[in-house]
């Protein structure tokens, strides 16, 4: 890891609009009778605890007031479906541009699914380049399934993926570097899509695929549905937090993003031991971890 990065500042004379909103896209009730709830709301709530001002959650209409009791701090947008509860993607995109305009960094993809629906949301919002894009989980998924003329990025993003999903996405790409070695798995994603990737493993690297970091704490505490969530939260706040310019500090805030869940979860460890965690707790530790950083980079 990196001692020159440092977080966001937090002005004394600052206010909720200075420290930037966050968008978290997400949730589903598939017609399959699968409902996707905890992850957008694990996602808004780690934005908040990493500091940013503000935070709304983007949610299907059907679900979105169950998840608006899970992230009481945030402001929920419904996002259209129809007589089957499927997303209408063109009216999604409008509630979101309508509603989200003023937020600096989207999150996109906890619990969202990946049909048909969630893959022209997704494409959309990664054509424009006006704001940066947290891409995790069915975000990635759907981007996944995108034809190869949609594949391409404008909007400043960072990837989330975890083996299976860089997989997926290597396949989709040609990309034929195995995950045996992450860094150079990494490094490939990077530089084939031109973006930031965090690619979870029991080491997790972090590359714009010229600079490259690895992070190798937290210990398999972390093994946990949720946690991923969490951390894509984690770094979208810190991404708004970095101001007007944030799109210049990707790297910075994924580099400190997951080395701030990283510690979180060390610190469960060191309190309750290396099983029984729930990725909720991790968010109840992050102000405190990002204090004892926030000393270190005084010193």
């Amino acid at each position: 890891m990196s001692d020159n990065f440092t977080l966001p500042t937090r002005f004394a004379s600052g206010h909720k609009g200075t420290f930037g909103s966050v968008c978290v896209i997400g949730g589903q009730r598939s017609e399959d009778g699968v409902v996707m709830i905890g992850a957008p709301t694990l996602a808004a709530n780690a934005a908040m605890r990493s500091g940013c001002g503000k935070c709304m959650v983007a949610m299907p209409r059907s679900i979105l007031s169950e998840g608006l009791t899970l992230a009481p701090t945030a402001t929920g947008i419904e996002l259209p479906v129809d007589e089957v509860g499927r997303l209408m993607s063109s009216s999604a995109i409008e509630a979101i541009d309508q509603h989200a305009a003023s937020c600096r960094c989207l999150i996109i993809g906890p619990g969202f699914g990946s049909g048909w629906p969630q893959q022209q949301i997704v494409a959309t919002l990664l054509s424009r380049d006006d704001r940066p894009v947290v891409l995790d989980a069915d975000g990635l998924n759907a981007f996944a399934q995108l034809e190869s003329g949609h594949l391409e990025l404008q909007a400043p993003t960072i990837m989330t993926p975890h083996v299976g999903e860089y997989q997926r996405l290597a396949n989709k790409l040609g990309i034929e570097q195995s995950v045996d070695n992450v860094q150079l798995a990494a490094e490939a994603l990077a530089q084939t899509l031109g973006c930031v990737v965090v690619l979870k493993s029991n080491t997790t690297v972090i590359t714009d695929g010229v600079s490259t970091y690895e992070e190798t704490g937290g210990s398999v505490v972390l093994a946990t549905g949720g946690t991923g969530d969490v951390l894509s939260g984690i770094i979208g706040g810190l991404v708004a937090g970095y101001g007007a310019n944030c799109a210049m500090h990707l790297v910075e805030a994924a580099v400190l993003g997951t080395r701030l869940h990283a510690l979180a979860g060390e610190k469960f460890v060191k309190a309750h031991g290396s099983s029984g965690m729930l990725a909720t707790d991790l968010l109840s530790v992050l102000p405190n971890v990002m204090s004892e950083v926030r000393e270190e980079e005084k010193s």
